[in-house]
């Protein structure tokens, strides 16, 4: 009885293969159906792995004097490594078209700044714009894996500059493209509460 049900699962897997062979899927047939949002992406594949890319090098003043933080062993440069691979699959991720901004409206953060509904539209309007930021966005990163596969830790932190330049672009483009930032007030306001200026008496 066991043999029996092993030949009939290994004829089953057998027709199936055969089945799915049997029909020709295209690249463009693929069954992409973008269920994370951009905010999604954003938050948990984009900055999640940025980040790491951006403190992987640089330096750091502590009270004993400036440490210069690097990855050092294999095993620190591995770790680099798979934000680097995981940011890169991020950004094949961003042009998958039909990808919502949020699973929940939000308002506009204040004047130039776009809510999600503006920025949907936004996007939905200059979709090949929104790709070719997500592919500028790719080749910085090609170029860190490159620099991190050599242990090159100076070019890695020169590229975090124009990884953060591509994404800035990308922002101002989309989400706030015409920001209101207030001027610093000429002077500066009094001081509130109990601190008060000590005025000598005479006498």
């Amino acid at each position: 009885m066991i043999f029996h049900r092993r030949l009939v699962a290994k004829g089953t897997r057998a027709a199936l293969v055969c089945a799915v062979l049997a029909v020709p899927v295209h690249a463009s047939d693929l069954p992409l159906e973008p269920l994370a949002t951009v905010q999604d992406l954003m938050r948990y594949a984009v900055d999640a792995n940025a980040d790491p890319l951006w403190d992987a090098v640089g330096s750091v003043t502590t009270r004993d004097g400036v440490v210069e933080r690097r990855p050092r062993s294999d095993a620190e440069w591995d770790a680099v490594r798979r934000h680097a691979i995981l940011l890169l699959e991020a950004t094949n991720l961003l042009v998958i078209p039909g990808r919502k901004i949020s699973a929940d409206a939000f308002p506009s953060d204040g004047p130039g700044v776009l809510g999600s509904a503006e920025i949907q539209r936004h996007i939905d309007r200059n979709r090949v714009q929104f790709n070719a930021f997500a592919l500028e966005l790719r080749a910085v990163v090609v170029r860190e894996l490159q620099a991190i596969d050599q242990h090159d830790a100076n070019a890695l932190q020169s590229l975090g500059e124009s990884m953060d330049a591509a994404c800035e672009a990308c922002h101002v483009a989309n989400w706030y493209p015409h920001e209101a930032i207030p001027d610093l007030p000429t002077t500066p306001p009094p001081p509130k509460g109990r601190f008060k200026a000590h005025i000598p008496q005479d006498g």
